[in-house]
């Protein structure tokens, strides 16, 4: 179940800014869906993309009965089908596309395989800027499509530490617009529980203060900072090893070299594994041969995501016990 809840949903923010007032289980859905495509993939213009859903897996990580299980999949899936999405170019030009456009069914199989238009998969894949990544551990216990919706507007600006709105605006991106005429209903119905399950559930925590006019309510003003409650022990050490080893290029730079080109490392991670190797990229080579011959085996999913958890599980027993 852990592993099915620490995959990773990335969204390009002008998605995220585009998915008014999806329903909580299909925001359970599609999140799921986008977490299990391969991140070192890019796409190809003009094609669109193909993914088999895991079934069981979206059953385990959502806690849901297993013999309901596909056909909840199949329900959801006539939802995205049915949702348009709408994308503005900045240029006076807006786009509306299907969340998904083919639904396909191996019955006797139990297989799922749904189709994303060829304008929609460059939001979901090979994203390397302007995108919003979150776990599916940090949302699955979302209770609200409105808490989903608060979460994937503040997480955006975790970096710059908060987020305005306007109350009109607020109201349209978090799919509720025409709703909650009263202050009170809004904050009642709305804010004051979306800010309870984030805080308690999610990788970040956040406050919020009126905006006024006078003594009008005119919108929001919302503070985020990183959730340290929510840390795994993983992350705890992964922060200490941050701090051991702060930003700065390696002594190495043909070792970091290799790890993001050969093995699809993220370039922040390629250094940081750099570091913790100097001197030592010699004893790092019997796990880099392991990992490629299971590569080559087909027998791993993310290159990147499984060499960086080896070299720095690895790396940090052998060379920071203790920490």
């Amino acid at each position: 179940m852990d592993t099915q809840r620490n995959e990773i949903v990335r969204k390009s923010n002008a998605l995220v800014n585009a998915m008014l007032d999806l329903g909580l289980q299909a925001n359970r859905f599609l999140a799921f869906t986008i977490s299990r495509l391969d991140p070192t993939l890019r796409p190809k213009a003009g094609e669109h993309l193909d993914v088999e859903i895991d079934v069981p897996g979206f059953s385990e990580a959502f806690n849901i009965d297993i013999k309901n299980a596909y056909r909840e999949v199949e329900v959801l899936a006539d939802q995205l089908h049915r949702k348009i999405i709408q994308f503005e170019s900045g240029l006076g030009e807006r786009i509306k596309v299907g969340i998904i456009t083919r639904q396909r069914y191996l019955d006797g199989e139990g297989r799922v395989w749904l189709r994303f238009d060829e304008y929609l998969v460059p939001h979901i894949l090979g994203l390397k800027e302007h995108y919003t990544p979150y776990r599916i551990r940090d949302v699955y216990q979302f209770q609200r499509s409105s808490t989903w919706r608060v979460y994937e507007l503040l997480k955006q600006h975790i970096k710059i530490g908060k987020r305005e709105f306007d109350l009109d605006e607020f109201k349209w991106k978090v799919g509720i617009y025409g709703k909650y005429n009263s202050i009170g209903d809004l904050k009642k119905r709305v804010i004051d529980p979306a800010t309870e399950e984030i805080n308690t559930t999610s990788d970040i925590k956040i406050q919020w203060e009126n905006i006024k006019r006078g003594r009008k309510v005119t919108g929001f003003r919302f503070f985020i900072t990183p959730n340290k409650d929510t840390k795994t022990h993983r992350e705890r050490v992964r922060d200490k090893i941050e701090r051991a080893f702060p930003p700065k290029p390696p002594k190495n730079p043909d070792f970091a070299h290799r790890l993001r080109e050969e093995f699809k490392v993220a370039p922040k991670q390629a250094d940081q594994l750099a570091r913790l190797w100097e001197d030592r990229e010699n004893q790092a080579e019997k796990f880099l041969a392991r990992i490629k011959h299971d590569h080559d085996a087909g027998m791993v999913k993310s290159l990147g995501g499984l060499t960086f958890r080896i070299l720095r599980d690895e790396g940090q027993k052998t060379f920071l016990p203790g920490i």
